[in-house]
């Protein structure tokens, strides 16, 4: 058993962000519990090419978001 894994950096895409300069293809969607039903959703790292209300039209179809995102 090794314990060389504990020499990782704390962000996971710390080793990525040093080789370009730019994090490329990584996208966060979380989605936080409110009260009873209520949920909000966030959405990071999506570009601006992209149509954030398209995306999120399709995920409330396959899913059960319901919140306009944040």
């Amino acid at each position: 058993m090794s314990i060389s894994n504990l020499n990782r950096p704390a962000d996971a895409f710390e080793q990525l962000e040093q080789e370009d300069g730019v994090r490329q293809g990584v996208c966060h969607i979380r989605i936080q519990q409110r009260t009873g039903r209520k949920t909000i959703t966030t959405v990071q790292g999506i570009g601006t090419e992209y149509d954030l209300k398209r995306i999120v039209q399709y995920l409330r179809k396959i899913s059960s978001f319901s919140d306009p995102p944040t």
